[in-house]
């Protein structure tokens, strides 16, 4: 389940990035907001990947080729045409990706908090989950906020 969040959370961040070197001119705040986010999503999938290892032992968490295998498959399923370079239609699939991931963390949260207390870094973990998914919420917000204007 955490490889699953790390795969959508790495499209997002890919999928932010390609909006944030498409965003020119009238469209200048998406890029300045993008540049945001893509910093932060980093951050993010850095940190649960650290925990997913040391709970798990698992070292495929951190296999780079079926990361972005798996990234790639989320924003196909989400993009009708993810090469396109129009900025409002990208920040629409952003938002579709921001929408998955929240609930992939949902339902980790979920499946985290009824784990037996001596669960390796169980509390470590979904603290993790609940501070990344409050900041998708706010990067939601700022997405939703993007498009309306």
């Amino acid at each position: 389940m955490l490889k699953q969040i790390c795969d959508a959370l790495t499209a997002l961040r890919q999928y932010i990035l390609q909006t944030h070197w498409s965003a020119r001119g009238k469209a200048y705040s998406t890029h300045l907001l993008t540049d945001r986010l893509y910093s932060g999503i980093s951050d993010d999938i850095d940190r649960l990947k650290e925990l997913s290892i040391g709970a798990t032992n698992d070292l495929s968490i951190a296999d780079a080729e079926s990361t972005f295998k798996d990234a790639l498959a989320y924003i196909r399923a989400l993009s009708e045409n993810p090469s396109v370079s129009n900025t409002q239609a990208m920040l629409h699939t952003c938002m579709q990706l921001e929408n998955a991931v929240s609930n992939l963390l949902q339902q980790a949260c979920e499946y985290y908090s009824v784990l037996p207390a001596q669960t390796p870094y169980k509390a470590g973990i979904l603290n993790a989950l609940g501070d990344i998914d409050e900041k998708r919420l706010r990067d939601i917000y700022l997405i939703k906020t993007e498009l309306e204007q």
